[in-house]
């Protein structure tokens, strides 16, 4: 009873001392110094950034499992249209599922700066020039002591 008291206790510090945020923040790619404006997705589990003209040394023309640990040569693309061409280790190559479809991505590590706190963050690389967030930050990146905080809508 005791080591569960000491747990809940360890779990509830924990919570209190998370930054709450708002749901878009300002971030940096320290690898490519370049800032973002990021949106905070508590539903996503690994972030993803807009990617274009991705390269595997020594890859095929689609992503392979096999391609983990290869280099991978990208240009990351802000919303600013910001281009910065950037090449990282493949850490991962896995299967992502949104709502719209399911495909196979690359996964690096970014080191993502905020408000002077670095964290070293698996991202995935995704042509997200359609959609308005060229960042999203997953609770990968949250896990790292930050909150969300919630948007109360204007009532109608």
């Amino acid at each position: 009873m005791l080591i569960v008291a000491a747990c809940a206790y360890q779990a509830g510090v924990w919570s209190v001392k998370r930054t709450l945020l708002s749901p878009q923040e300002f971030v940096s790619i320290d690898e490519a110094r370049i800032e973002f404006r990021a949106r905070l997705d508590t539903g996503a589990v690994v972030s993803s950034i807009n990617a274009h003209d991705i390269k595997v040394h020594g890859g095929g023309a689609t992503p392979s499992r096999q391609d983990a640990g290869k280099q991978v040569s990208f240009i990351l693309i802000n919303e600013k249209d910001e281009r910065i061409p950037l090449t990282a280790r493949i850490e991962q190559v896995r299967g992502i599922r949104s709502a719209d479809c399911r495909e196979v991505r690359y996964h690096v590590y970014l080191h993502v700066t905020h408000r002077g706190r670095t964290h070293r963050v698996l991202t995935n690389l995704n042509d997200r020039s359609r959609a308005q967030d060229k960042l999203l930050l997953g609770r990968n990146w949250l896990y790292h002591g930050y909150a969300v905080a919630p948007v109360i809508e204007s009532e109608l």
